[in-house]
């Protein structure tokens, strides 16, 4: 049964998907079979692992196709060396879940006033049942498949909405792991990812949302990042989990391996982020563990 993690903070450039990339080929190294999901219509992380080599590829089955119920996603895994991977689609930025009524249906009815009423008061009933509802539609389909992977990592996109939603209610146990950059901005937006998390256990008691921590990336050693280091410690602890003791340096090597779409191990061994990064996992394993 896999562990399914998401990647998540509505602040964008704060390495989720730089994250995702190389925690997978890590993990891939320690002999764990893994599933990427790219969540955010970005399709960076599509690209990144060189699965896809144009964006606005419309064909190729997605997440979107996924959403939109024209296929499973057992249809969309990309088989992979490293990892398997489902891609993202530009088109995820107009997804707002499954409308009470289609503009195809509402002229066919318009006529019909009762019918018309009878169509809506179905579909919020399918709205209310998690077993038909938009809010799970992504662990449903991710349920399919978890007997088949270690871990599930899914990098979602950098805002508060459905799409994020779906990327936090992604299992019935959703592990999540928070990328942040030391700085304001990141900051404020993990203080709404917080409120976000604590809403959605609120209205749906038989969710659990495991909190892995924060992890600081892009790091560079300055008066600022280490009062920063200090807030993200401190908010960590109010929202009970941890700030990782790894913190990922910032380093040439991430946009070198984002424009060859390579993993940084495949760049250079003797590089500082290296190391961090296989800290990183170590830590990232045994809190895995300890949650679950």
């Amino acid at each position: 049964m896999a562990y399914v993690v998401s990647v998540v903070n509505q602040k964008g450039g704060v390495g989720k998907t730089t994250v995702c990339r190389n925690l997978a080929s890590l993990l891939s190294k320690h002999g764990k079979k893994i599933l990427l999901i790219d969540f955010d219509p970005q399709e960076s992380l599509s690209l990144y692992t060189g699965a896809v080599k144009k964006r606005f590829d419309e064909d190729t089955p997605s997440m979107y196709h996924v959403l939109s119920g024209q296929i499973h996603i057992d249809d969309a895994i990309i088989n992979m060396d490293e990892f398997d991977l489902v891609r993202s689609d530009y088109r995820l930025y107009s997804y707002n879940g499954t409308p009470l009524i289609t503009e195809n249906e509402a002229r066919e009815l318009l006529g019909n006033p009762e019918a018309m009423y009878k169509h809506i008061v179905h579909a919020l009933e399918q709205k209310s049942n998690p077993e038909t509802d938009d809010r799970h539609r992504l662990s449903r389909e991710i349920a399919r498949i978890t007997d088949y992977y270690d871990f599930i990592l899914i990098d979602v996109n950098p805002n508060l909405g459905p799409l994020t939603v779906l990327g936090l209610l992604a299992a019935p146990v959703t592990n999540v792991l928070i990328p942040a950059f030391p700085e304001e901005s990141s900051r404020q937006s993990v203080f709404a990812l917080a409120d976000t998390i604590e809403t959605l256990l609120a209205n749906d008691f038989d969710q659990q949302i495991n909190i892995l921590g924060i992890l600081i990336s892009r790091y560079e050693k300055n008066n600022i990042s280490k009062k920063y280091l200090e807030f993200f410690s401190q908010l960590a602890e109010n929202m009970g989990t941890i700030m990782f003791k790894t913190m990922i340096p910032k380093s040439v090597l991430v946009p070198e391996s984002i424009a060859l779409k390579q993993s940084i191990f495949d760049r250079r061994n003797n590089a500082p982020i290296i190391d961090r990064y296989e800290e990183f996992c170590k830590e990232f394993l045994q809190r895995i563990e300890e949650l679950n």
